[in-house]
C-alpha cells in the first residue's frame, strides 16, 4: 500500500476498525476498503501521507465502511416526487479529517506555472 502510513499505520487502522464496528472481513477486502479510504481521505485533505493522529479518523470512517458498505444509511423515503433523506446522525467523513486538511495556496500553483 502506497498511500504513506506511518509503521504499521495501515494494521494499526484496521484493527481500530475490527473493533469499533464488530466486524471482521476478509482480508482483501478490508485492505480494498482502507486503500480507497485512504486515497480519498489524502486527496481531500491535500496530503500525500497518514500521520498517526488521523489514524483514529480513518478507523471510524472504515468502520462504518465495515458496517454499511459504500451506501449511506437512508432515513426516509418519499414516492411522490421523490425525495430521499439521508440519516444525518454520524459525524461526515469532511467533519472527521477536517482537522488534518492542508489548506491549498493559490500562490503556490502561480508560482509553478511562473517557473519558480
Amino acid at each position: 500500500m502506497n498511500a504513506g502510513f506511518a509503521e504499521g499505520g495501515a494494521e494499526r487502522i484496521r484493527q481500530q476498525a475490527r473493533v469499533i464496528s464488530g466486524l471482521e472481513l476478509p482480508e482483501e477486502r478490508e485492505t480494498a476498503l482502507l486503500e480507497t479510504l485512504a486515497v480519498h481521505a489524502l486527496g481531500h485533505c491535500g496530503r500525500g501521507d497518514v500521520p498517526e493522529e488521523m489514524e483514529g479518523a480513518l478507523a471510524v470512517l472504515l468502520a462504518r465502511l465495515f458496517r454499511e458498505g459504500l451506501e449511506r444509511p437512508v432515513s426516509s423515503v418519499k414516492r411522490g416526487d421523490t425525495a430521499i433523506t439521508y440519516d444525518r446522525q454520524q459525524p461526515s467523513a469532511e467533519a472527521l479529517l477536517a482537522p488534518f486538511v492542508r489548506l491549498r495556496s493559490p500562490e503556490r500553483s502561480w508560482k509553478r506555472d511562473a517557473g519558480a
